[in-house]
């Protein structure tokens, strides 16, 4: 996908970062802009409907808030700035491959046109269908997909998709990302994953150890009621093939039972063939 710009997203405290993302991408060639991130203590005007209800700020630090407004504003931008058809989204805590660049060139060649997001900092926990080869790495469906935030590629349709949902956001963006079924996301991912993410002491906890806010009340993840979870099930069958979903759910259940949890996890244990989902990524790359 020659040509879709890159944003890194960075407080403007954090210039060491900054710095730091700036190497990461000269290295590769790949050309970043900053992002200026938004202060979840001083939230614009604009954020205020998803994320400045009372019911959000129980649930959600002021940095988790913070990181939600910033991806939104980037969505937005995407969405309405007329900047291109696609976004590489970055957090400024990342290490980059080397075949990175390679690799968003030849996505562009292999993913359907109506593409939303392809996860790009997501070591699989669960298991995952492959659907082809990217070089050394291979464009996947997940069974369960792994939250993390810190390099993604999302097309113009897939921002406005999880723009439109309405009502607060209590969940954590990550936590949002890994349930495509709510905001009808057709997702992908990448093993392994091209981009390390976390290699710096997290900028959202740094704001509680700073004392800028009182130790947070725990608060469970919303449950799912019936209709969440028929949704969510028709979503995994309806994505993975029912082939397909039934391996990875074998795998899952296996691997459970066996309590292998962790770092122990290996990627190649997770992986589910089914010749289904390879026909897909034949067709993508034909056009049809």
């Amino acid at each position: 996908m020659t040509g879709t710009p890159a944003f890194v997203i960075n407080l403007d405290r954090d210039v060491s970062r900054w710095e730091h993302m700036q190497a990461e991408a000269a290295k590769i060639g790949l050309g970043v802009e900053r992002f200026a991130a938004v202060d979840g203590r001083r939230l614009p005007a604009e954020f205020e409907a998803p994320l400045g209800t009372a019911e959000t700020r129980r649930k959600l630090k002021p940095g988790e808030i913070g990181c939600y407004a910033s991806h939104l504003a980037l969505m937005r931008l995407l969405a309405y700035g007329g900047i291109g058809d696609a976004l590489l989204v970055l957090e400024d805590d990342l290490l980059l491959s080397d075949d990175l660049t390679d690799l968003l060139d030849d996505l562009g060649d292999v993913l359907p046109p109506e593409w939303d997001i392809v996860r790009l900092s997501n070591p699989p926990k669960r298991a995952y269908l492959p659907l082809g080869r990217l070089g050394g790495r291979e464009l996947v469906k997940y069974s369960k997909i792994p939250n993390n935030t810190g390099a993604y590629l999302i097309s113009r349709h897939g921002a406005r998709k999880f723009l439109a949902a309405t009502g607060p956001r209590i969940r954590a963006v990550d936590e949002d990302l890994r349930r495509p079924w709510i905001f009808g996301l057709d997702t992908y991912g990448i093993v392994p994953a091209p981009v390390t993410s976390n290699i710096f002491d997290s900028s959202i906890d740094a704001m509680e150890d700073r004392g800028l806010r009182p130790a947070p009340v725990k608060f469970a993840m919303p449950k799912e009621n019936l209709a969440g979870v028929i949704k969510r099930l028709v979503y995994n069958i309806t994505d993975l093939g029912g082939l397909g979903w039934l391996r990875c759910a074998a795998v899952n259940a296996t691997r459970h039972l066996r309590r292998r949890k962790g770092p122990k996890h290996d990627a190649r244990t997770l992986r589910v063939s089914t010749p289904e989902r390879s026909l897909d990524l034949a067709r993508a790359r034909r056009g049809s």
